[in-house]
């Protein structure tokens, strides 16, 4: 590598002087060609030994005795190349090549002996020093580009209202937004900035934090009922974004990148356009509802509060805040690219302290399109579509009619469901609080609960009570499961039953701080495709549910803080598990018989050989033995 010049400068009062002096040029450490270079890549400390690593010098065979596996076998790669015998040539020489004839029509070479096929070249690769060189490298072997989206400040909008497309609002100052449905993105905490998707039903759940409940209840504007409705209108129509008083609106407040020094323009512009017929206000739905203490929903009662929702309140002494969003949900009323006609928003308050941060909310919109009525959303037709709920129902039986089916009335949360959890990891009781389960998805859930070592002997049997509860839901033998995802209520062929296996029975604990428990429960749901191979229709033919082993839970007693006299509890999981089994059997290929020949000739083909009628044929010319005899003669000679 060629020398490079750097400056030294010097500093003298009065003088500054630059000289250039050469910079030695460095030297890489020299790699040795074709040539193993990491016979021990698990050798990561030095002068120390690295576990599991037995290759390291370092490691005594004491420490190696300890070692559960070697984490420096190399995975070695095959370098067999086969050719088909019928492109291969012969040369003649006195090399004896090992042939492998265990694959019929093809040649292999067992081993390449070449060692440069067997290592990378990289004597004639230099260290990039310019900028120039490296422009060259990523231009030949460069990845993808992550570079940052534009940011640019125009407005394009669409002219109609088309699925996917965000229900944009507009505030009492004129700002132009978009209405948000709030939802978990990388982690389990809200994010406000996901815009509702114009005609698709959506449902989210996500995490509030509340860091100091007595402050933020009142200033938190996501725990405010308000937030959501208040202050704001939804644009009906994207007609309202051809309108002049929108035009003009937009060019004065949107487009530019600081204020107008004159807001005149706007003040005229605002009243009219907020008041515009393209607008439509959200109205509050008169069927709120409030969880209680006892996790029980009811109607709410705002006595004394006036006709509106009353904002979160903190009570010190119950270190309580009330009337807090648990839930929201926004019903569109639309006639398809037309717009949007009615919207109506509905509230699930509750009461919070501060056991019960962090805050989990749910979300929900959902599209109704006008005139439809007593519309029910299938799970596929006929067959299962991937991740839609699978249905499930009840068969009660009466002295009228032994067959009584009737289908869970309350959408996919009260179907075939799996055990939920707080945003602390508690076990929710609320039945409508499940996690649903969707066709094809296999999955996982779980929560906790927490036993205190004063009394998990004494209360063994509770636990296991609530833990069968928490597991099987609302699942009973009574339970029926849609063999399609549209299969019809009043057949009840269409519908099979749960096959339940032993239940747990209710605990007892013999021992001081030990509880013999069932904690997990395993659902399997086999299914087949019927119909064609380009088109395949799912199909549920059989639903299993087992509960796993009964287990000793023992109270375990971990950490700093496990003294006489303390109030020691400890979390235990509960698990519940869905698994879906594909029993299609394979299309049988079925080829038809060859159909039979059938040749028929006339009836005085060969005459005058032969003449007769129909199908019997007699002898009745000489002549074919004179021509016999003639061939016969013509061949002796």
């Amino acid at each position: 590598m060629p020398a490079t010049t750097g400056n030294i400068t010097t500093a003298v009062p009065g003088v500054v002087t630059t000289t250039s002096t050469a910079v030695p040029a460095g030297t890489a450490t020299p790699l040795p060609k074709n040539t193993e270079l990491g016979p021990c890549t698990c050798d990561l400390t030095a002068n120390g030994c690295d576990v599991n690593c037995c290759c390291d010098d370092d490691c005594a065979d004491s420490d190696r005795a300890a070692f559960q596996q070697c984490d420096d076998v190399v995975s070695s790669i095959s370098d067999r190349r086969c050719i088909q015998e019928s492109i291969l040539f012969t040369v003649n020489t006195n090399v004896k090549e090992e042939v492998n004839n265990t694959i019929p029509g093809l040649f292999c070479i067992q081993f390449d002996n070449n060692v440069d096929r067997n290592f990378y070249d990289y004597e004639t690769v230099e260290t990039i020093t310019t900028t120039e060189k490296f422009a060259e490298y990523t231009t030949t072997y460069g990845g993808p580009l992550y570079q940052a989206t534009s940011t640019s400040s125009g407005t394009s909008l669409e002219s109609t209202l088309k699925s996917g497309n965000p229900v944009y609002t507009i505030y009492e100052s004129g700002a132009l937004g978009q209405l948000g449905l709030p939802r978990a993105l990388t982690t389990r905490q809200c994010d406000d900035t996901n815009p509702v998707a114009f005609l698709y039903d959506q449902h989210f759940q996500c995490i509030r934090d509340v860091s100091d409940l007595a402050v933020q209840c009142a200033t938190l504007p996501s725990l405010y009922a308000g937030t959501y409705f208040e202050g704001f209108k939804v644009v009906k129509s994207p007609a309202i974004f051809q309108t002049d008083s929108f035009i003009t609106l937009i060019n004065t407040t949107v487009t530019t990148l600081e204020p107008p020094t004159n807001t005149s323009s706007v003040s005229n512009v605002t009243p009219q356009l907020y008041n515009s017929t393209y607008l439509e206000s959200i109205t509050l739905s008169n069927q709120l509802v409030c969880v209680d203490y006892q996790d029980l929903r009811g109607p709410c009662d705002f006595t004394g509060q006036g006709t509106s929702i009353p904002k979160p309140s903190y009570n010190r002494q119950s270190d309580r805040c009330s009337y807090v969003v648990l839930e929201v949900e926004y019903v569109f009323t639309h006639n398809g690219t037309e717009g949007i006609l009615a919207v109506e928003v509905r509230f699930v308050l509750t009461d919070i302290n501060t056991t019960d941060l962090p805050l989990t909310q749910t979300f929900k919109a959902s599209f109704v399109k006008l005139g439809e009525t007593s519309t029910f959303k299938r799970s596929g037709n006929p067959g299962y579509v991937i991740g839609e709920p699978v249905l499930a129902g009840t068969m009660e039986p009466s002295a009228l009619d032994p067959a009584v089916f009737t289908l869970f009335q309350n959408g996919s949360n009260s179907w075939l469901t799996m055990v939920s959890s707080t945003a602390t990891g508690q076990c929710i009781s609320e039945a409508n609080n499940r996690v649903p389960i969707r066709f094809g998805e296999n999955m996982r859930s779980g929560c906790s609960f927490r036993a205190f070592l004063s009394n998990l002997t004494d209360i063994c049997g509770l636990i296991q009570d609530s833990v069968k509860t928490a597991l099987i839901g609302n699942i009973t033998t009574n339970t029926r499961i849609a063999t399609f995802g549209n299969s019809n209520p009043d057949v009840i062929g269409d519908w099979v039953p749960v096959l339940i296996g032993s239940v747990p029975a209710r605990s007892s604990g013999t021992q001081e701080g030990l509880c013999r428990l069932v904690l997990g429960m395993h659902m399997e749901i086999v299914y087949i495709n019927v119909g064609s191979l380009a088109n395949p229709q799912p199909k549920i033919i059989g639903v299993s549910i087992k509960y796993n082993n009964p287990q000793n839970i023992r109270y375990q007693c971990i950490g700093p803080y496990c003294q006489p006299g303390e109030s020691l509890s400890q979390a235990f999981e509960v698990v519940s598990s869905v698994s879906f089994i594909d029993a299609s059997k394979p299309a049988v290929a079925i080829v038809a018989e060859p159909p039979t020949f059938t040749a028929k000739l006339p009836n005085d083909f060969f005459y005058p050989f032969f003449v007769g009628s129909g199908n019997r044929l007699s002898v009745v010319s000489p002549l074919i033995y004179l021509l016999l005899f003639l061939i016969n003669r013509l061949l002796v000679r």
